[in-house]
């Protein structure tokens, strides 16, 4: 299984049950496809760094996910067809999933080279 982080922006009319439900069609393709969904984070009603067609603000939602490749194409697809969906990325993880740290910790996460995480 590949780890996967995949982020979306919705359309921001959505009221919470329907992002809700959104989000579970979206987890339910995920499963199908025999993976799991690590994490869900919902970051809510923010605005969008440019407009995208005619949105200026979306909800964004944030999934850490473990599946095969051919499910994380089936989310992408099924991404493409909700007409709720603005924006979409999914990447594929080379490292664990942050674990969430206090706000205004202090500790900044150690930055390497690509060359010296390729040799690991």
């Amino acid at each position: 299984m590949v780890k996967y982080e995949s982020i979306f922006i919705a359309d921001p009319a959505s009221t919470d049950d329907e992002m809700s439900l959104l989000l579970k069609g979206f987890e339910e393709a995920v499963t199908a496809g025999n993976g799991k969904v690590l994490k869900v984070e919902r970051w809510g009603k923010r605005r969008l760094a440019y407009r995208v067609g005619k949105h200026e603000d979306g909800n964004y939602t944030l999934l850490y996910l473990e599946c095969p490749p051919a499910a994380a194409h089936e989310l992408e697809r099924r991404y493409r067809m909700n007409d709720r969906v603005i924006k979409y990325l999914t990447v594929r993880m080379d490292r664990s999933i942050p674990e969430e740290q206090p706000a205004g910790s202090g500790t900044v996460p150690e930055e390497r080279p690509a060359e010296a995480m390729e040799a690991e």
